[in-house]
């Protein structure tokens, strides 16, 4: 037990160190970021700090999942002080479970109706907040997207997700059939990364390149796990962000129940919680993409969720209508 008790404090005593180092990262590379220093390092260093700013990004994701790592380990640790606690109550959760899967009613593969998902976004001591977040990266750097597939499932619904992060093609729609607007039709965008090429220039560089990996290890600062287990809140897409202060670190998105789902459906979800991934909040627009119950009829990248983007990386926190038709 004392053994336990020294190895959480010095795996606390390594988050701390790890954290301040991240906060002094994060300052220098904000500072290098200023005119005024660019142009002091061009004058007297006679190199580019554009690579030394990509290199204290590298850093800036290297740390931050080490950090993950500890908090994860620190976890692992204090559940097994609780263990006999848990033991004990043991049987009283396995009845409330029962009682959940009873009367939470999930909606079946192949129906039209609403997918609940959720969007959470924590700070690195585990705090959830709220307000604009975006992710602090390098011009044209790209993301690197993770597909864990432990559900195993076909390539086909892979091949979903990759369409819903890559593709370029866009899609044409009677505009009164979608987002309640009665004139004319509108174009959306099938994948985020088709969409995001139309953007201007903000404030802070708009992610507009991934590369899509599959690796088991954590790897990439979006990780995308296909899960065979069913959310017990009946939820089957969640978005959990870890930020310091407004800078997105990692994004972990996990999709329940993945193997009962259909292409579209992942699809769908994979969309709307990569938007969640990039920054946006959820909306109260019943029929826009970036509501928390996502309908798979309704789930393309509109015009209107790319200006909203474009507003939260120029530093304007969306309100909670956002790209509502009035």
């Amino acid at each position: 037990m004392q053994a336990r008790e020294n190895s959480i404090k010095q795996l606390r005593s390594h988050l701390e160190h790890l954290t301040n180092e991240l906060n002094k990262t994060t300052e220098y590379i904000q500072l290098l970021e200023l005119q005024d220093e660019v142009k002091s390092k061009k004058d007297h260093l006679g190199f580019e700090p554009e690579q030394e700013i990509h290199e204290l990004l590298q850093k800036q994701n290297m740390v931050s999942h080490e950090i993950i790592l500890v908090k994860k380990r620190i976890q692992k640790l204090s559940a097994k002080a609780i263990l006999k606690v848990e033991l004990l109550i043991l049987p009283i959760v396995v009845i409330l479970l029962f009682f959940v899967a009873a009367n939470y009613a999930i909606p079946p593969a192949g129906t039209d109706s609403p997918i609940k998902t959720r969007y959470v976004t924590e700070n690195l001591q585990g705090g959830t907040l709220d307000g604009f977040k975006y992710w602090n990266i390098g011009n044209h750097t790209p993301l690197v997207v993770n597909i864990e597939n432990s559900a195993k499932v076909s390539n086909q619904k892979i091949q979903a997700i990759e369409r819903a992060v890559m593709s370029t093609g866009t899609i044409t729609v009677d505009g009164s059939q979608m987002y309640h607007s009665n004139s004319g039709t509108n174009k959306y965008f099938i994948g985020w990364q088709g969409a995001l090429q139309v953007t201007s220039d903000t404030k802070h560089n708009i992610p507009e390149r991934f590369n899509i990996i599959q690796s088991s290890n954590g790897e990439g600062q979006i990780v995308i796990t296909l899960s065979t287990i069913k959310n017990h809140d009946g939820y089957y897409g969640i978005t959990k962000t870890i930020v310091n202060g407004n800078h997105i670190l990692k994004v972990f998105i996990t999709i329940y129940d993945a193997s009962n789902l259909t292409d579209t459906q992942i699809g769908s979800m994979v969309r709307h919680e990569f938007g969640h991934a990039l920054g946006l909040p959820s909306t109260s627009n019943t029929e826009d993409l970036m509501r928390e119950s996502i309908s798979t009829d309704h789930s393309y990248i509109s015009e209107c969720d790319i200006d909203a983007l474009q507003k939260l990386y120029n530093g304007t926190k969306l309100s909670a209508d956002f790209c509502n038709i009035t």
